[in-house]
């Protein structure tokens, strides 16, 4: 009789064992309801009924109404494709918190994507790519502003041809330009007038002049000629132009000149602060 005892333990053990094995899977210990639960309420989110679920995992209907009454829980190797049909995010299956580094909001925007048909899908990417490459310009042209380096634009008409009288030229005002080598280098921005300096200077070009007592031979300044403002290349024997229309300015010591400085270059038109505004 105590042999009989035995072998029906040894079968009673073997039978829990079985439907043990057949029903724990290593997903975790909370109570099976709580995944039935969120099964159930995702199914219905996507208008799925059990059996299209279970067709499409490979599982019979009886298998996901065991889900979703807390009868038996999915196979780990289910999960993945269970939270992909189902749209259940897995923080939220295995009911843990979610990422910091993923809002909610962005959560439910994934969410709502992934709802999409396909054609939409595509509309919403295009979409969404032209707002980020918006927003990465916007970004840019601010970072640009920031680092936007003010210089005061003289009240001194540069002439390039037959020069301006200072009781012509215009207020003078601050312009915000990008920040650049140039820049740092200048003192001032001035405004050329006239062609004679063509093709190297345009008439309403914008450039940077570093005030210096003294240029080179070959270098452009900014020079004050009987009261008139020129943009002019110095040589030993005057200053000249670079338009082969204008002939050179002879000079000789009764002659009142005077420089204001060298110029380091023009002003790119990108680098303006209306320009940089206007990209935003």
């Amino acid at each position: 009789m105590r042999k009989a005892r035995l072998k029906d333990q040894e079968q009673a053990i073997s039978s829990f064992e079985r439907t043990r094995k057949s029903h724990s899977v290593p997903i975790s210990e909370k109570r099976t309801t709580h995944y039935g639960n969120i099964i159930r309420r995702y199914r219905e989110r996507q208008g799925l009924d059990q059996r299209s679920v279970g067709a499409a995992l490979g599982y019979s209907t009886n298998t996901i109404s065991n889900w979703e009454n807390g009868v038996s829980r999915p196979d780990i190797d289910a999960v993945p494709k269970l939270c992909e049909l189902l749209q259940i995010p897995l923080h939220v299956f295995f009911d843990i918190e979610c990422d910091p580094a993923v809002p909610e909001q962005e959560s439910s925007l994934i969410q709502d994507f992934r709802s999409l048909g396909q054609e939409r899908r595509r509309m919403a990417a295009q979409l969404l790519r032209m707002l980020a490459e918006q927003e990465a310009k916007m970004q840019d042209s601010v970072r640009q502003i920031r680092q936007c380096v003010c210089l005061p634009v003289q009240a001194l008409g540069v002439a390039a041809g037959t020069g301006v009288p200072n009781d012509e030229t215009p207020e003078p005002h601050n312009a915000f330009v990008l920040d650049n080598r140039l820049a740092r280098q200048a003192d001032a921005i001035y405004v050329v007038n006239g062609n004679s300096m063509e093709p190297t200077y345009h008439s309403g070009d914008y450039v940077y002049v570093q005030h210096t007592p003294s240029i080179e031979q070959g270098e452009i300044g900014i020079f004050i000629v009987s009261g008139a403002a020129y943009i002019k290349e110095y040589r030993k024997t005057g200053l000249f132009s670079h338009n082969k229309a204008y002939r050179a300015m002879k000079l000789t010591d009764d002659d009142d000149v005077r420089l204001i400085g060298r110029v380091l270059g023009k002003v790119e038109q990108d680098h303006m602060m209306d320009s940089i505004l206007q990209r935003l």
